[in-house]
């Protein structure tokens, strides 16, 4: 018997702080209301006045737009009450905008054109009014239930002895004992008013402050700076992974094969009077040994070489020419640039001579070859030319697709003239920041 009276009173005191819970969250819900709308009455009424009065002047527009504009951070601070009120997330109307897209004014003149932002406006002006009625509305129903449950307390500190609490009076002990059940009933009165009325308010704010959501890109030129900005953002992430593997292969697996060729050529130094059968099973594992170590050394520099890195674009491309098996002249002039590029456009340039000097020794038949770099303007252009038989397909399997799609991703352009019988010439430019 004892335990389930026991259970009960645990169950109550657990109901009871649940329900004291969502009672204080929805009354901090709507008394929060007015700390945000105050300010921004203040600051938006003036701005609109001075705005309206100088409108034939150049300052009267900007301040205008800005009032226009100003329901902007007060929606983005009512969704994150809304967020600490209902637990989800309310997701924000505008279209996303980088800083890529341009500046202030950029910005201002899209939020101008997204009806998301006169949402806002209309949300803001309405909400200031409905907040005082939201404050009075807690206080008031605090202040009655609290003052009904503490009558007989507060009776004591009265003048004569005499309370009054709206249209409740007590004169007396015993009329001040019949108020704290007037209270309690209050309480639940207030329960169920703040609590339904705080969900059907924040019902009515989730869907105004989700107007107009835009689930695209305003037009097709914004989302295809997008596309094009987040495939140059994944071209990025690989080429720091190629460096990454790069650096781990040349610091770990390269020093370990180094040391273990000296430890075989040790071996071999000490066996030089022993068994033949012992000296050639060590002496082959020696040259095999080297040439894993070569092999890898050529794959590292297929990952990512370290001269790009270390030393820059010309040097680079000067040693992938050296390294090439067609003669290849090189030509860099990069006057003009006091700094290096971004090490994205380095490696996607360095990669694309790459893969066009496999192309030339792979399918052209080539006795010669010019590899050239220079810049104009914004774009770095990298020119590969070789005197081959010519007839480049991209639907042949040349490798030219990648390429194209690699230089595409830094909004850069590929142009190839392989007429039959040669001579091929690829031309690529590719904008650099610097």
């Amino acid at each position: 018997m004892g335990l389930q009276v026991r259970e009960h009173s645990a169950a109550i005191h657990v109901l009871l702080g649940q329900k004291s819970k969502r009672l204080g969250r929805s009354a901090l819900y709507l008394a929060g209301g007015l700390p945000v709308a105050l300010p921004w009455l203040v600051a938006w009424l003036p701005t609109v006045a001075l705005g309206a009065a100088t409108a034939l002047i150049v300052i009267g527009l900007p301040l205008l737009s800005t009032a226009a504009l100003s329901g902007i951070p007060l929606g983005a601070v009512e969704r994150a009450r809304l967020r600490l009120f209902t637990g989800r997330r309310v997701p924000t109307p505008h279209a996303p905008h980088a800083r890529e897209d341009g500046g202030a004014l950029r910005w201002a003149s899209r939020r101008l054109r997204e009806p998301a932002t006169w949402w806002e406006l209309g949300y803001a002006a309405v909400h200031c009014a409905v907040a005082i009625a939201d404050f009075a509305l807690v206080a008031g129903s605090l202040l009655l239930t609290t003052s009904l449950l503490a009558a007989p307390l507060l009776r004591g500190f009265t003048r004569h002895g005499e309370l009054r609490v709206g249209v409740f009076e007590a004169r007396t002990d015993l009329q001040a004992l019949f108020l704290v059940p007037c209270g309690a009933v209050a309480l639940v009165v207030a329960f169920l008013v703040l609590t339904r009325y705080a969900d059907l308010r924040a019902r009515i704010a989730t869907s105004l402050l989700t107007k107009g959501r835009s689930v695209a890109p305003a037009n097709q030129d914004d989302q295809i700076g997008q596309l094009v900005r987040s495939r140059a953002r994944i071209m990025g992430a690989f080429d720091a992974e190629r460096r990454r593997i790069e650096r781990d292969l040349h610091d770990g697996s390269q020093q370990r094969l180094t040391a273990l060729i000296m430890t075989l050529g040790l071996a071999r130094l000490e066996l030089a009077d022993s068994d033949p059968a012992a000296r050639q099973l060590v002496d082959k594992a020696y040259l095999e040994a080297r040439t894993t170590l070569n092999e890898l050394r050529d794959l590292v520099h297929g990952i990512y070489p370290a001269a790009l890195t270390d030393r820059g674009l010309p040097t680079a491309l000067t040693a992938l020419a050296e390294d090439c098996v067609v003669p290849t002249e090189t030509e860099i002039v990069l006057a003009g640039m006091r700094t290096r590029p971004p090490e994205a456009v380095e490696a996607a340039t360095y990669f694309v001579a790459c893969e066009a000097l496999t192309n030339v020794v792979k399918h052209s038949g080539a006795t010669e070859a010019r590899l050239s770099l220079r810049r104009a303007g914004p774009c770095l252009v990298l020119e590969v030319y070789d005197n081959g038989v010519g007839g480049a397909d991209a639907e042949a399997g040349s490798g030219l697709v990648g390429l194209a799609d690699r230089v595409a991703a830094f909004e850069g352009s590929v142009h190839v003239s392989s007429p039959a019988g040669g001579p091929t010439r690829l031309h690529v430019e590719i904008p650099c920041a610097s």
